[in-house]
């Protein structure tokens, strides 16, 4: 009888050392989920020229929000160039046009993951024969 119950008590132990190595298992695999899905911080970026002020906000790590705004003096220019360099390799480039709005927003889609952004961006804005450099910053 001493051994039948010893043969119970070992299925007992091996079926608990079975449980507390699935729970591990599938923890491992939880932390590492949670980890790479909070790595990821939103980013606001902002800076300002005599005449234009410029944010991008990024809540998401696969697309980043310009946002321009006309602060100089007199009326705003109905259209603009901008040169947004976030990195050295391929500038992001386009027009503006400021219709019935007092701000254009600018949409980037990185196709995945976006790459990290340096502590500053220039960015460069033609408007009615004039040209500015707005460096942003990141304001974590």
């Amino acid at each position: 009888m001493n051994r039948l119950s010893f043969g119970v008590d070992i299925k007992k132990i091996l079926l608990l050392v079975g449980c507390l190595v699935l729970m591990m298992i599938l923890g491992a695999c939880t932390n590492e989920k949670k980890t790479s899905q909070s790595e990821f911080k939103k980013q606001y970026f902002e800076g300002k020229s005599d005449n234009w002020y410029v944010k991008m906000v990024s809540e998401m790590d696969s697309n980043r929000r310009y946002i321009i705004s006309y602060i100089g003096e007199g009326n705003k220019p109905l259209n603009f160039k901008y040169e947004i360099y976030e990195s050295s390799h391929n500038p992001t480039f386009g027009d503006g046009e400021f219709k019935n709005q007092e701000e254009f927003e600018i949409f980037l889609k990185c196709g995945g993951p976006c790459d990290a952004l340096p502590n500053s961006v220039p960015i460069q804005i033609q408007w009615e024969g004039e040209e500015e450099k707005v460096v942003i910053r990141n304001k974590k």
